[in-house]
């Protein structure tokens, strides 16, 4: 676990200002529908924030309370400039400990650099981190080929930088979190294309605890 925290942090905190001056994919039309099961004012957790936009700064500017987190200490000093009335802390999401303390939280990709081992003890501490009938929106790429075996080339090369990724079925998803009592609102499935990332085959969740 811990070479996997390490090689990701020093990827990201390369990456933070390059990243940030990449061109922002939209709002995806799943994300949107998540937000709109959580109350006014709603208590936000965004796992994996990375430099704060968009997410944490689309629902920081329609009035929702957001924390961030991430493992890059430099994405979180971006996170804060980019989004100063939210509160940003560093750290890895497999060590939150938060308790009944959000409406919703969020991971937009950033679950993709969990181990297996790491995912399940992130998805727990979400399921934690939530109130009753709280929800989580989620975000990852499965592979392009479900017969594929996603523990192959997990450590990959994005950018410049080696780190861990590893794509998950939606099989691997489901049993994880509905396992740990979940009940999934919403999945949309589609391939997208960025300069960054190349082709992704990308599937989206929305969850109620």
């Amino acid at each position: 676990m811990k070479k996997i925290l390490d090689l990701n942090k020093k990827a990201w905190d390369n990456l933070a200002e390059t990243y940030d001056s990449r061109q922002i994919s939209p709002i995806s039309d799943t994300f949107k529908e998540f937000i709109g099961y959580l109350p006014e004012k709603s208590r936000v957790l965004d796992l994996g924030c990375g430099t704060g936009i968009p997410y944490a700064k689309y629902m920081a500017d329609n009035w929702y309370r957001v924390t961030g987190i991430d493992l890059s200490e430099e994405m979180i000093k971006v996170a804060s400039r980019n989004v100063p009335e939210a509160r940003f802390l560093q750290r890895s999401m497999t060590e939150i400990q938060f308790k009944d303390e959000f409406d919703g939280a969020c991971s937009s990709f950033s679950m993709l650099l969990l181990s297996p081992e790491m995912f399940i003890e992130a998805a727990r501490r979400i399921h934690n981190a939530l109130v009753s009938s709280g929800f989580f929106y989620l975000s990852l790429n499965e592979p392009p080929n479900n017969s594929e075996d996603p523990d192959e080339d997990a450590y990959v090369t994005v950018m410049g930088q080696d780190m861990y990724s590893r794509a998950y079925t939606v099989e691997e998803v489901s049993a994880i979190f509905t396992g740990l009592g979940f009940t999934q609102v919403s999945f949309h499935r589609e391939v997208e294309f960025s300069k960054e990332f190349g082709e992704e085959h990308v599937i989206e969740f929305i969850y109620q605890k």
